[in-house]
């Protein structure tokens, strides 16, 4: 089985530091253009959206709450000079049946290729991690793809998530 379901204690994750220059701030819905954009860049078109109109339209299903219910602050955008060059989208109910509603889960993490490895990844968990620590939980999952996703499986761990117990 190559879908992997991790969780993580959110004491572990809160004290990550920031790259220089990234403001994080709150997704809303005027930015769903900008992230539609993104997560077009992101993702390989075999797994997401064929066009920028189909990105958008999966944006606005999230801001929804069709792929769970978000928090009000749990959709988070990475922000180098004025682009958005990585996200985070966090529900608090699972969008898979086979999960349990009682941990938030970490839906959609993405960075723009041509910035990975500067640890904005890592910023967008750490701050989506202290997000849902002040709204009252302790802990977050997420669902990784192993043969198509080995780099995010590999940052998951590297940042203490762990195999989710049945």
């Amino acid at each position: 089985m190559s879908q992997l379901t991790l969780h993580s204690k959110l004491n572990k994750l809160v004290d990550i530091e920031r790259p220089e220059g990234i403001e994080l701030a709150t997704l809303t819905r005027y930015d769903i253009p900008a992230l539609a954009s993104l997560y077009l860049a992101a993702y390989d078109h075999r797994f997401t959206a064929e066009d920028l109109l189909e990105a958008v339209e999966e944006m606005r299903m999230a801001f929804n709450g069709e792929f769970g219910k978000p928090l009000d602050n749990s959709f988070v955008g990475a922000w180098l000079n004025g682009k958005l060059v990585g996200a985070i989208l966090l529900t608090v109910t699972s969008p898979w049946e086979d999960l349990p509603d009682d941990t938030p889960i970490i839906t959609d993490l993405m960075v723009d290729p041509a910035h990975r490895g500067q640890g904005i990844a890592t910023a967008l968990v750490g701050e989506i991690a202290l997000r849902v620590k002040k709204a009252g939980y302790d802990s977050i999952s997420l669902r990784v793809d192993l043969h198509e996703a080995a780099p995010a499986a590999q940052l998951y761990t590297s940042l203490g998530f762990i195999e989710n117990e049945a």
